[in-house]
């Protein structure tokens, strides 16, 4: 009721960059003293995927934590896992601001943040120090992607870019999410084609110590779709990750439909449970599926659970309903 009451208002009133970076810093400060949700630990919540023991099927979607800024605090509210990111190898400011924008009416968020990030060296230390204090105990996953001074029509570049993200990165994370998907990195998109993929996926699945996972765009088709299951399959990766945002405009209000970027929340929600049902029906047993895009309710989790997704992760959820959400959904999926 806090939050709905007083907190929401006076967020929805500033801009949205800076209120998310201002509580970020709150939740760094008083993360270790928020007491981990005791349904963390429920049995009936807990899986094992890729080797990983997850708490709960619930996790922090990357972007909403890029640098891991505030590990403690998601643990305490509830979450089962947190996926850091998206880091680069080069540090990089992102786009220009404003970059960030609410759809109030439509509970979505449309961004073109681009990946602003300290890069990987930085990241690295903020990591060491987070696994020296030893207080995090849910896993803990790092999303990657290309730095933008890359020539993105540059392989031997590109890969050698993410490569390097992965070596220094990697000692610190459970899992490793490769991001080709975001919209708001120029030629990212162009790695996602089945054979620019298989040409980046193959080496870095050659140096990855950790399970490596894809994250995949909403926007791909779905004969595409089959190809890059096929290729993940083959090299024997961990998992997808789908859906990263949607460039699509569909049901917008008339302002976004002039600005650059992705959306999430509740306009992603059908393109996700979409691609959760094609997945499944297309990959085999081994290949896991973290199922995001849309998720607020328990209804939405059981429904992509049922349909064969393994974890789900939430980001645009939080900012419209709050931070108990997650105790509230477990609490419920215990039930």
């Amino acid at each position: 009721m806090l939050y709905e009451n007083l907190l929401k208002p006076l967020f929805f009133t500033q801009d949205p960059e800076f209120v998310h970076e201002a509580v970020l810093n709150i939740l760094s400060k008083i993360g270790s003293y928020i007491p981990r949700a005791s349904v963390n630990d429920a049995f009936s919540l807990g899986t094992k995927i890729a080797g990983i023991h997850f708490p709960n099927k619930i996790g922090l979607a990357a972007g909403m934590d890029k640098a891991c800024t505030a590990p403690l605090a998601w643990q305490g509210l509830g979450f089962g896992f947190i996926e850091i990111g998206t880091i680069t190898n080069h540090a990089q400011e992102g786009n220009l601001k404003p970059r960030l924008f609410r759809l109030p009416a439509e509970k979505s968020l449309l961004n073109r943040l681009g990946f602003n990030n300290a890069g990987s060296a930085e990241i690295a230390k903020r990591l060491n120090k987070v696994r020296r204090e030893a207080k995090l105990q849910i896993p803990l996953g790092l999303n990657i992607g290309k730095s933008r001074i890359i020539d993105p029509k540059d392989s031997e570049k590109v890969i050698d870019d993410y490569k390097s993200s992965i070596h220094k990165l990697q000692v610190y994370t459970d899992y490793l999410t490769i991001n080709v998907s975001s919209p708001n990195t120029p030629g990212l998109r162009e790695w996602e084609s089945p054979e620019q993929l298989e040409k980046l996926l193959t080496p870095l699945r050659q140096i990855a110590d950790k399970p490596l996972f894809l994250k995949i765009s909403p926007d791909m088709q779905i004969q595409a779709l089959e190809q890059v299951l096929d290729i993940a399959q083959n090299l024997n990766l961990a998992g997808i990750i789908a859906t990263n945002t949607t460039i699509s405009r569909e049901n917008t209000p008339q302002w976004a439909q002039f600005e650059m970027g992705g959306i999430s929340g509740a306009l992603l929600k059908e393109k996700s449970l979409n691609f959760t049902r094609e997945i499944t029906k297309r990959k085999n047993k081994k290949l896991a599926l973290i199922s995001v895009g849309g998720i607020s309710s328990t209804e939405d989790i059981k429904q992509r659970l049922e349909l064969g997704a393994d974890l789900v992760q939430i980001y645009t959820a939080l900012i419209y309903e709050g931070p108990d959400l997650i105790s509230k959904l477990n609490k419920a999926l215990a039930n």
